[in-house]
């Protein structure tokens, strides 16, 4: 993953955001886009991003 270099810029404020988190509070974790599916793949699966491929076999620990 690359940091970026402004200081604003979300990527290089996320440690400090979690960091500061209040407790039980929900958030939705940082996505890095990086390679996709091809559009076959994609279609068969729900989704172009593979980090967010997760199969359901119907019972735990698939």
């Amino acid at each position: 993953m690359k940091e970026c270099s402004c200081k604003d810029c979300p990527v290089s404020n996320r440690n400090k955001y979690l960091e500061n988190a209040p407790l039980a509070m929900g958030y939705i974790p940082w996505q890095n886009f990086n390679e996709t599916f091809n559009k076959e793949k994609a279609l068969a699966v729900g989704t172009v991003f593979p980090e967010l491929c997760k199969p359901f076999c119907g019972r735990r620990f698939c």
